[in-house]
């Protein structure tokens, strides 16, 4: 791994060698100490940028975390060096840049403030805990893997059509219906783990009668499936436990979010270019 992230590296210097050589003479004379380990044409390269670099990445012990900075370093400089090079190529007064370094600026503002969200949020009570894991049985102590028998298609605009689907009480006759109205179906086996299914949905699973077909989300299309066989899953109580504090965590924090720009909203003012306001028709 390591030694394929130098290759890249170095690849990348030798293509940037002569911008080097050609910016060389615009340095400022200053002189890289503490946390500035290098200095670009007078840019300072810091600690905390080779930091950045190096926080995604999965090293391995056998690897020596010296050499490699070191190598990630040049790898920033020569980042630098390209960087200067589009300003002076005035890459930087663009409308698309402008555009494109507000989006990037939000983002990440957007990720701080999650992060800030998150600290706020307690965790769990052990209660809140226990009665997650009763409450949704499907996800923990009957938690099951489902195979499924089902034909999977792209839903038409107009989802009304699919209630010709309310009279089919087998797979051929769901297939012979959705065909009445120009669908055609994909037929294949699928197998579901109730844990890892949105908890409404395991539940409307749960609940069909056996060999009925069952109307299920698939991404961006839907299938009706039969269920064709029931495994059980063993889930230990201290993985129970965690997946449900997670689980509960995850709909406090979002919750929250969702409270703040709620509020946000409520004192912002926001005007908009005819035509490009809310369709207050949406959800009616």
């Amino acid at each position: 791994m390591a030694t394929g992230v130098i290759g890249r590296i170095w690849e990348r210097r030798a293509a940037v060698a002569g911008l080097a050589v050609l910016m060389l003479l615009s340095g400022c004379g200053k002189t890289p100490k503490g946390q500035v380990l290098a200095i670009v044409n007078g840019e300072d390269v810091t600690v905390q940028q080779l930091e950045a670099e190096l926080l995604d990445m999965r090293i391995p012990d056998s690897v020596d975390r010296r050499k490699l900075s070191r190598t990630i370093l040049e790898g920033v400089i020569d980042r630098e060096l390209e960087v200067q090079e589009a300003r002076r190529q005035g890459l930087d007064d663009t409308p698309q840049f402008r555009a494109l370094l507000k989006r990037n600026e939000e983002e990440l503002l957007t990720g701080m403030l999650g992060h800030k969200v998150a600290q706020s949020v307690p965790l769990p009570a052990e209660e809140d805990i226990r009665n997650y894991i009763d409450a949704n049985p499907l996800q923990f102590a009957r938690r099951q893997r489902l195979t499924f028998d089902q034909l999977s298609f792209v839903p038409p605009k107009d989802r009304r059509r699919l209630a010709v689907l309310a009279g089919a009480h087998s797979l051929d006759a769901a297939d012979a219906a959705l065909r009445s109205i120009g669908i055609v179906p994909v037929r294949g086996e699928v197998a579901i783990d109730t844990g890892q299914t949105e908890p409404d949905v395991a539940r409307q699973i749960d609940r069909a009668p056996p060999g009925e077909p069952i109307l299920l989300p698939q991404g961006e299309r839907l299938a009706v499936g039969v269920i064709t066989a029931r495994e059980p899953i063993a889930l230990p109580p201290d993985t129970a436990r965690i997946a449900a504090a997670r689980a509960l965590r995850g709909g406090d924090l979002l919750r929250e979010s969702q409270a703040q720009i709620a509020a946000a909203r409520a004192k912002a003012e926001i005007q908009y270019e005819p035509g490009w306001g809310p369709d207050k028709s949406a959800g009616k």
